[in-house]
């Protein structure tokens, strides 16, 4: 009886032991969330840790960050910025090879004749073409930085798509990152994609969890030590971003490199 018992206690751990962990995740309509779970789901399977994503869709940036701060999402990507690692658990491992600080812009048909002027970085400040950005944006400290005229105080960053096309809100581009770009070229026709500029800081996104969950951080690291080191995360890379050095002609454009003072924030 004793041996029975030992064995039915030692099947009922092994069972709890194998119930997936569910985190609550940032999901986006037009899919740019895809690459990010698919590193996270990667990094745990690396870990043989069981997870099961719950994605959470629609309520906007700030509205995620704020249920971040409060445990109502478990994990979320964001650019790593000094505020943002004080706020939330930091995992340190940079998550697009620097794709997310590489900018293009967003621009009305019409104005493309007045990017074509830019030379140098002092030419663009000098054009005071005005940069539409969301509150809170990082962007929008580094745009500063450079002596470039920026508007950033719209607290849901989604209605600067309409801004920008209507041509009358005093705002003459948006810049994106070249990952999630071609998609909002996509969901948004009346803009276009800038031909010649690059403008490039050294950031990138990383995993930021929920104080609730902050005890899965070493595990995730490990994981996605183990994804880069096994060749995991450059596939994932190159099926989700590797048309992009193409569609956006990246080796052709212009590179306007940005003064970023944050260096703990930058790429290692």
């Amino acid at each position: 009886m004793l041996a029975l018992a030992l064995a039915i206690a030692c099947w009922i751990g092994s069972a709890a032991a194998a119930d997936p962990t569910i985190l609550r995740m940032a999901e986006s309509r037009e899919g740019s969330h895809l690459f990010f779970h698919d590193v996270l789901k990667a990094a745990f399977q690396a870990e043989n840790y069981p997870i099961e994503l719950q994605g959470i869709a629609g309520p906007g940036k700030e509205r995620y960050k704020m249920m971040l701060r409060n445990g109502d999402l478990d994990v979320m990507w964001m650019v790593r910025g000094a505020e943002r690692d004080r706020q939330y658990v930091p995992v340190d491992f940079p998550l697009t090879g620097g794709l997310i600080g590489q900018r293009v812009l967003l621009i009305r048909p019409e104005d493309q004749a007045a990017f074509d002027q830019i030379r140098r970085l002092e030419d663009f400040a000098r054009l005071g073409l005005v940069a539409g950005m969301g509150k809170d944006w990082l962007d929008v400290d580094i745009w500063r930085q450079n002596s470039l005229p920026v508007s950033g105080d719209i607290t849901d960053w989604r209605l600067l798509f309409k801004m920008l096309a209507a041509g009358n809100r005093a705002i003459d581009y948006m810049p994106r990152g070249v990952s999630e770009v071609m998609a909002d070229a996509q969901a948004h026709p009346e803009l276009v994609i800038e031909k010649r500029l690059l403008l490039r800081y050294r950031r990138d996104s990383i995993f930021y969890l929920a104080p609730p969950v902050a005890h899965l951080a070493p595990v995730l690291l490990r994981g996605l030590r183990k994804v880069r080191d096994n060749g995991t995360y450059d596939r994932l890379v190159q099926k989700h971003y590797g048309h992009l050095k193409t569609e956006l002609a990246l080796d052709q454009r212009l590179i306007l490199d940005l003064v970023d003072q944050d260096d703990r924030a930058a790429i290692r």
